[in-house]
């Protein structure tokens, strides 16, 4: 396996759990290239917690993947999330967290969010 590609949100993992063949799509395109995929711990238990009926295996599927890498939520993050999550939420955070700390792009529909705490500039793919 080669890098870390993206780092999928809470909203992202909803969008695939809805059945979003975009998210389907890029992971398909990560699995090609060999890379790996980020599903940040605290956005798959809120995305678990707020998934339609029937979503768990879908959610199973995306996190349990072998290119995927479940990142826990550690204590050195407490106090960055902390701040952050006044504003984005918890998930969120967390998502923002990972994609900054392994320098990749951000899958989420909270882009106007997202972009307060990461540069404006900062690879986002869209939702």
């Amino acid at each position: 396996m080669n890098e870390i590609g993206v780092v999928f949100d809470t909203t992202a993992l909803l969008a695939y759990a809805r059945g979003d063949l975009r998210i389907g799509e890029l992971l398909v395109d990560l699995a090609d290239n060999g890379d790996r995929y980020v599903v940040p711990s605290v956005c798959l238990a809120t995305a678990y917690r707020d998934g339609p009926d029937g979503s768990a295996d879908l959610l199973d599927l995306i996190a349990g993947g072998p290119h995927a890498v479940v990142a826990p939520f550690d204590g050195a993050s407490c106090a960055v999330a902390g701040g952050w999550a006044r504003v984005l939420g918890l998930d969120t955070a967390h998502a923002a967290i990972e994609s900054a700390s392994v320098r990749v792009p951000l899958v989420t529909a909270k882009r106007d969010l997202v972009t307060q705490f990461l540069a404006k500039e900062w690879p986002i793919i869209d939702i």
